[in-house]
């Protein structure tokens, strides 16, 4: 590693020489187009309503986390980018294959990339983020129900090439031997600049605060832009990732603790249940093609293609399961692979024309999304595990499928008993019964329109209609098709309005909009298989959106109230299920993005939400699990615009997160936690030398599953521009 800093930073100087002549010109390049202009406001983004609407025009409500302060908050991974988003908690998902973010009662994933559906395993590094955009609410109407959710969707919008040279070599050292090397270079490729191209390079390593537990990876992506003509523009980009990680787990039955929270387990908040030698390693590949073509100044066609895929091989999860409040059985679920691959395209015809007087911004689309699972699993005959045996392996027992995973020990929740580690050898050794071969798709075909007419100047309305058949076929396990597959179609319906109160600058808002879910056939009350209609999310919402004091601060302030029904749930007399299942969800945000004066900044939010269950269901009247009812966040930064101390800054900021319910019991939770970061940076033309301090208070705190989050982190960051 050190080799390869000494040669990037000589690379960084060599490059800085030979541009000194452009220092001026090269340094509007660097701030305005790879590392952001200098305030956080929410620009006009229009994958959110496929439209271009500004944000007073569009009754929905979302949240831009953009380059300005991914950069400045020295994020290293999506969590710590997405600290600054209003109303959103983001965590490691419960198995650790992806993130889980809360928005709005639900726990939602970054499941769109530049607008497109992708499967949460096959997530962008950081290191090629442009911006994160926060759809909140349900998003069924314009991104479907595949993996949208009712609190909303996270569109990842990745890096972009521009028309001029430019480029960042960043570092980062810091806690835990972190380790890690950018770089982010784009060149025009011919002197009409026609053809644009930019690069993105990652290498990074960090071991866990824990006394086990790593991450690495390398990182690859190239976008090049191709215009053919003054209407036709060819984009093409690809992303290649190679993470390796040991897996943060979630420990299954805390119903068993009679433990109220997890401060009473805090003597192992620094014991790791895994070991370094069952580290899970993955490679994603993600290519995507697009293609806009202006017919005239009212219509254009945006044409878009993206595959992703995500590949794992030999992983060992780890299942933990309290036994009571002193003991955590410790079980394996290997895979010998898992793969994941995903198609989509969609079709977009944008107008923005009127009918007699009234203006009309309208998008039709069509969408296909298809979704490929591959799993093989080994079946072993190692042991057994019931409510009064437990028998450890090697010994013979029970043939065990990949539902009930191989037990390995019991571990005691103390700080001083020995913790065993696991052996990939010995999982490799254990007497194999026999292999399952599982091959698992589902498609979706999906056709929209959304159209915003302009009554007056000052009042818009909205209306949306989607209409989504779902597809999934019968799964095959070792070549032989079962009986469970099953179609759905579903209508989904939006509408909206916008009322300026007093043009750009304050709006009224209000919206009606639909999301649902697909359920797979199961069986009812009676033991008969049925299939169920889809499970719908219905949300009406309202609240204003302010733009004001010569566009110093932007704000919105609403009120949702949200109903889902349609939920599967067993049958209270128990015997299979029944399908009359609601949840009731309602809540306030408010967020604002201030630039008082030039040079500070400030972003914050506060987000209170209530939800139960309302049905005659076992858990009515109780709270879901993993929601905080009050989150709440800030960050400021100050940094000197002019004079001798030009380009010193400091940031600040808190996150706090409600104490949070692990199970569906709602007796034993992970405590509210404030945890506070701050910065220092020198930014100047040429280079920039920042330190960032994570949970600088250094409180103990868990997510929302239970898992051990990093005390005190400090990072150092060094980065040369050209």
């Amino acid at each position: 590693m050190k080799r390869t800093i000494i040669s990037a930073a000589l690379l960084a100087v060599s490059i800085l020489s030979a541009q000194e002549k452009d220092t001026v010109k090269i340094a509007e390049i660097q701030a305005v187009s790879l590392q952001g202009t200098h305030n956080y406001r929410t620009k006009k983004s229009e994958s959110v309503a496929r439209l271009p609407l500004e944000n007073l025009e569009n009754p929905t409500v979302y949240n831009l986390v953009p380059k300005e302060i991914i950069s400045e908050m020295s994020a290293v991974d999506f969590n710590t980018a997405m600290a600054s988003a209003p109303g959103v908690v983001v965590n490691n998902s419960v198995n650790d294959s992806g993130n889980d973010i809360f928005l709005r009662g639900f726990s939602s994933s970054a499941n769109f990339r530049n607008g497109l559906i992708q499967n949460p395993r096959v997530q962008s590094e950081i290191a090629n983020v442009e911006r994160i955009e926060v759809i909140k609410g349900p998003s069924g109407t314009l991104f479907g129900g595949t993996l949208a959710n009712y609190g909303g969707i996270v569109n990842v919008v990745t890096k972009k090439p521009q028309e001029n040279f430019g480029g960042i070599i960043n570092y980062t050292t810091g806690s835990w031997g972190m380790n890690r090397i950018t770089a982010d270079i784009n060149t025009p490729l011919n002197k009409e600049k026609t053809a644009l191209a930019r690069f993105n390079v990652a290498a990074y390593s960090q071991d866990s605060f824990q006394d086990a537990g790593y991450n690495k990876g390398l990182f690859f992506s190239g976008s090049i832009l191709y215009k053919v003509s003054d209407k036709t523009t060819v984009t093409l980009d690809t992303e290649f990732h190679s993470p390796e990680k040991t897996l943060n787990a979630y420990v299954r039955q805390s119903e068993k603790l009679t433990l109220h929270s997890m401060k009473d387990l805090a003597a192992i908040h620094g014991r790791s249940f895994t070991s370094n030698d069952i580290g899970s390693k993955r490679t994603n590949f993600v290519t995507m093609a697009e293609v806009t073509h202006k017919f005239n100044d009212q219509w254009t066609s945006r044409t878009s293609y993206q595959r992703g895929e995500a590949n794992e091989n030999e992983s060992i999860f780890l299942v933990l399961n309290y036994l009571n409040d002193n003991s955590v059985s410790r079980s394996i679920r290997p895979f010998d692979n898992y793969k994941i691959t995903t198609d989509n395209i969609q079709q977009n015809f944008i107008g923005d024309f009127k009918i007699g007087k009234l203006r009309n911004r309208l998008v039709v689309g069509f969408d296909y999304f298809h979704q490929n699972s591959k799993n093989q699993y080994p079946v072993y005959k190692v042991g057994k595990n019931d409510s009064s045996v437990f028998v450890p392996y090697p010994l013979n027992g029970v043939i065990v499928d990949k539902d009930q995973p191989q037990p390995t020990d019991v571990v005691l929740l103390n700080g001083t008993s020995d913790w065993t580690s696991i052996s990939r050898d010995v999982v490799k050794a254990l007497p194999r019964n026999g292999t399952k071969y599982e091959i698992s798709q589902y498609s979706t075909y999906s056709a929209y329109v959304s159209d915003v007419l302009n009554i007056t100047d000052n009042f818009l309305v909205m209306a949306s209609l989607r209409m989504d058949h779902y597809k999934n076929d019968d799964i095959k396990r070792n070549g032989v098709p079962g009986n469970d597959g099953y179609n759905q179609t579903q209508f989904s319906p939006k509408f909206g309005l916008v009322y300026e109160i007093k043009k750009d600058e304050i709006s009224f808002f209000a919206n009606y909009v639909n999301g649902f879910k697909n359920i797979a056939p199961s069986a009812n009350q009676d033991g008969i298989l049925t299939k169920w209609d889809p499970e719908q999310g219905n949300q009406f919402e309202a609240g204003f959106k302010l733009d004001l004091f010569g566009k110093k601060l932007l704000s919105t302030i609403t009120y949702y109230n949200m109903k889902v029904k349609n939920r599967v749930i067993a049958d209270p007399g128990g015997l299979g299920s029944r399908q009359d299942g609601n949840i009731k969800n309602q809540g306030f945000e408010m967020d604002v993005v201030i630039n008082p004066v030039k040079g500070w900044n400030i972003v914050g939010g506060y987000g209170y939400n209530d939800n139960r269950y309302d049905d005659r269901g076992k858990d009515a009247g109780k709270r879901i699990a993993w929601t905080p009812k009050h989150v709440a966040n800030l960050w400021t930064s100050y940094k000197i615009m002019d004079g001798a101390y030009e380009g010193l800054g400091f940031g600040a900021g808190f996150n706090f997160v409600d104490k949070t319910y692990i199970n569906i019991t709602n007796h034993f939770l992970a405590p509210s936690y404030t945890s506070v970061g701050a910065t220092i940076f020198y930014d100047k033309k040429k280079y920039r030398i920042g330190l960032k301090m994570n949970n600088a208070l250094n409180e103990t705190y868990w997510n929302f599953y239970g898992q051990p989050q990093k005390p005190r982190e400090v990072l150092a960051n060094f980065a040369f521009k050209f």
